[in-house]
Formats: C-alpha cells, sequence, structure tokens
C-alpha cells in the first residue's frame, strides 16, 4: 500500500465534508496510513479450508412477529373511521379532494 498524503486526507476529508488542520492532516494520514497497513496484514492470512460464518454464537432471533392484535386493528379501524368522517367529503371509506392533475 503507498504512503496516505495530506492531499489523499484532504479528498476524504471533501468526501465526508469535514475539515482538518494541517497537524490533523498529517495525524490522519498517518492513522489513515496504520488502517490499510492492518488490512493488507489480514490479507496474507491464509484462510483456505476456514468456512465463511456470519454469527459466531448460533443464536436465532427469538422475538415474536410483529404483528397487531385484533384489538389494535378494531382501534385503528375506528381511528381511521372518524378521520374519514371529519373530511369534508369522503366515498368508501377514501377522502375526497379536488383533482389535483387535472382529470
Amino acid at each position: 500500500m503507498s504512503k496516505i498524503t495530506q492531499k489523499d486526507v484532504e479528498r476524504i476529508a471533501g468526501l465526508a465534508r469535514i475539515r482538518f488542520g494541517d497537524k490533523e492532516k498529517e495525524k490522519m494520514a498517518a492513522e489513515i496510513g496504520a488502517i490499510l497497513g492492518y488490512i493488507d496484514k489480514l490479507k496474507e492470512v491464509d484462510t483456505d479450508g476456514v468456512e465463511p460464518i456470519s454469527n459466531i454464537t448460533g443464536m436465532e432471533n427469538v422475538m415474536r412477529k410483529d404483528e397487531p392484535t385484533k384489538n389494535q386493528l378494531a382501534e385503528q379501524a375506528a381511528e381511521a373511521a372518524k378521520l374519514i368522517e371529519m373530511a369534508p367529503d369522503n366515498k368508501d371509506n377514501f377522502v375526497k379532494v379536488k383533482a389535483v392533475f387535472g382529470e
């Protein structure tokens, strides 16, 4: 990996929309260089025969599905009916409005 320059840091900072002073640019260049060096070391690790995994515990989501109860559905329907009744004009459980885009 080539050395990270202050120009590289300026480009990254511009993309991230952040500003650095000259001392901060030097520090960031060193830190980014160290991170990229570590990534290069990781690339050297022999992973042949190692099965890829995304979860090391084997645990799965044990939460219930997020589904409304019958009571919640009834409350929502009643609230929707109230809102539709409050509208100046409605039809078939929909609020009627004047045409926006023409006929």
